[in-house]
């Protein structure tokens, strides 16, 4: 398939598989490792510089050696010096906190440091990504145990030192509303950082966007509010992820209980977030049924980008759905699709993205229920002919 590069990174080391986010410091992607049959701690970087799909542009690093418990990552975070490994279970859920020193050694111990979250409070783990916005690390709270979710927010100062204690801060979004945990991932427009419902107790999924006014004090109630997306239509609930982009926040879709969807929500961030007004709706599905079931979202100047994961059980799909911002939201016509399967029937069931210079690269995850994957994806963003729009087509 013209325009996608695949590398298999299990050429690498046979464990070289399973990862949950991509995150780049502008020369390297890192690619997060989460569970390859075993939560593991394996980080592998990739050199921007160098060929995609050759084993001399990889290098890799195993978190383990700082700390055994130091493994099963979902995404990480840069700050512009330190890349962050966002905690969540390693048999049981954690909160060791793996930074790296961009500016020292890949490989050597010494660029490295672990900080236990649960010294700052017991319930400080099983986190779910976050967000920076700029000093402040925002680490999302998903569960404590795997039937256990909760809504504790922890948040680090990146101007204080990593070790020391005052440095970090607790925040259980419970003061403010009841059903607020259970979040999958942050995202900062610069005045709020909002908190992505995904799942409750009892296998339920959420609706309950929880949104921090960054003006105000953390630890204040006040400084919260919760906002119920259930409101716009009941199966908008269960979103993994979300992405900012000039004045817009971005919803991606995943379940709403029992099924997987694509009801992508848009909401302008210029409104308040309880008014009705400021948000859109649009479900994919209109496009192209199999537009469902995407994990993260990205955003360069022209287009969002839906990461392609699962469509139902045993239905892991390799289909980006790809929005053009300068369109109308609610219009099909404004939408594509592209089928990464296409390249190779294991490219599919992705949990992670970054985009670098009009290319979207993807961390492979797995294919099926406990079939991890190495095969690594890059999209050349410039190669219009991938892309197609099923509801034009219809039409014509």
């Amino acid at each position: 398939m013209d325009g996608v590069t695949l590398f298999d990174m299990t050429h690498l080391q046979p464990g070289i598989k399973g990862y949950s986010g991509v995150v780049s410091d502008g020369r390297y992607f890192y690619f997060i490792p989460l569970n390859n049959g075993d939560f593991f701690g394996t980080v592998a970087r990739f050199d921007i510089a160098k060929p995609f799909d050759e084993t001399a542009s990889w290098d890799t690093f195993d978190s383990t050696q700082l700390d055994s418990s130091s493994r099963g990552f979902i995404d990480g975070l840069f700050d512009g010096r330190y890349l962050y490994l966002i905690p969540f279970c390693n048999d049981q859920h954690h909160g060791q906190i793996t930074r790296y020193d961009t500016q020292k050694p890949f490989d050597e111990r010494d660029s490295w440091r672990v900080f236990d979250s649960t010294a700052i409070h017991p319930n400080s783990r099983g986190f779910v990504s976050g967000c920076f916005d700029g000093r402040y690390i925002y680490l999302s709270p998903y569960q404590l145990d795997h039937s256990t979710h909760h809504g504790q927010v922890t948040r680090y100062d990146t101007q204080a030192g990593f070790s020391y204690p005052g440095s970090w801060q607790v925040f259980d979004t419970a003061q403010v509303h009841a059903d607020s945990r259970g979040f999958h991932s942050a995202v900062s427009d610069g005045n709020y950082v909002y908190f992505i419902p995904y799942l409750r107790d009892g296998g339920k999924h959420s609706s309950m966007l929880l949104c921090y006014d960054l003006s105000q004090a953390f630890e204040h109630p006040g400084a919260w509010q919760a906002f119920d997306m259930a409101a716009l239509g009941e199966q908008c609930r269960g979103y993994i992820g979300a992405v900012y982009h000039k004045g817009m926040l971005y919803f991606a879709p995943y379940r709403n209980n029992e099924q997987r969807h694509g009801n992508v929500l848009r909401f302008n961030t210029a409104m308040n977030v309880q008014d009705l007004a400021a948000w859109t709706v649009f479900d994919c599905a209109r496009v192209e049924p199999g537009s469902r079931g995407f994990f993260g979202a990205l955003c360069d100047q022209d287009y969002l980008y839906l990461l392609p994961h699962c469509r139902a059980l045993g239905q892991y799909h390799g289909q980006l759905a790809r929005y053009k911002l300068s369109g109308a939201f609610d219009d099909p016509g404004s939408w594509s699709v592209c089928d990464l399967a296409l390249a190779d029937p294991g490219c599919r069931g992705f949990i992670g993205g970054a985009i670098h210079q009009q290319h979207l690269y993807l961390a492979p995850f797995e294919t099926d229920t406990g079939c991890h994957s190495g095969l690594a994806a890059r999209l050349d963003l410039n190669l219009e002919q991938v892309w197609h729009q099923p509801a034009l087509e219809a039409v014509d």
